[in-house]
């Protein structure tokens, strides 16, 4: 799969707009300001938070606000915002994205998770609803784990260089780790294969 990535490289990194990659660059500058509005109404666009009460938006920029100068556990964050997101039902939910992204800002290192990570990757992103929720977590949280190893491995054996090298000839970033490329790498390239604009859909990504 990370074939694939080297050998289209132009046209994955052609397809990401500068924009967003700016846009990045500037949340990751000014992560000191999470607890000003302008700042999370910035956040929330990149990030497409939507779909959550506004009890949890305040709790999550206090969590990330907070983050910056002492970043929690992945685990002990998502209990910590399950408290605050609950369906109309009173289920709590867990987050598990959008606590990626915020321990991301502040430790660049970490891996993000979204859907189109996990489907690069294979993994079952809907878990079986007969899961408890600590058995969801605990797989979520393996999952996680599993990125972290990953894109070190891919990193360090030089695997993606190429193709890093090129998106930081491309874009200039000054905010970025090599974790971020590599993500932003997967997520075009997942893009592209689901809009078949890549060799017009006749190449899988896996």
């Amino acid at each position: 799969m990370y074939s694939v990535i080297a050998t289209f490289q132009q046209q994955i990194i052609g397809s990401i707009s500068p924009s967003y990659v700016a846009e990045y660059e500037w949340l990751r500058q000014n992560v000191g300001q999470a607890n000003t509005s302008s700042y999370q109404r910035r956040y929330k666009t990149f990030w497409v938070m939507r779909g959550v009460s506004n009890n949890f938006y305040t709790s999550y920029f206090a969590a990330l606000s907070a983050a910056t100068s002492q970043p929690p556990t992945l685990n002990g964050l998502c209990q910590a915002l399950s408290l605050s997101s609950t369906r109309r039902n009173g289920t709590q939910t867990v987050q598990f994205s959008f606590a990626t992204k915020l321990l991301h800002l502040v430790q660049p290192r970490f891996p993000i998770y979204d859907s189109r990570v996990c489907r690069f990757y294979l993994f079952q992103q809907q878990l079986p609803t007969k899961l408890t929720p600590q058995r969801k977590m605990s797989r979520l949280i393996a999952f996680h784990n599993f990125l972290i190893a990953e894109y070190a491995r891919v990193i360090n054996s030089g695997q993606l260089a190429p193709a890093i090298a090129a998106f930081r000839q491309h874009f200039n970033p000054q905010m970025h780790s090599d974790e971020k490329i590599v993500d932003w790498l997967i997520w075009a390239l997942v893009g592209l294969a689901d809009s078949g604009a890549l060799l017009n859909g006749r190449i899988s990504y896996v």
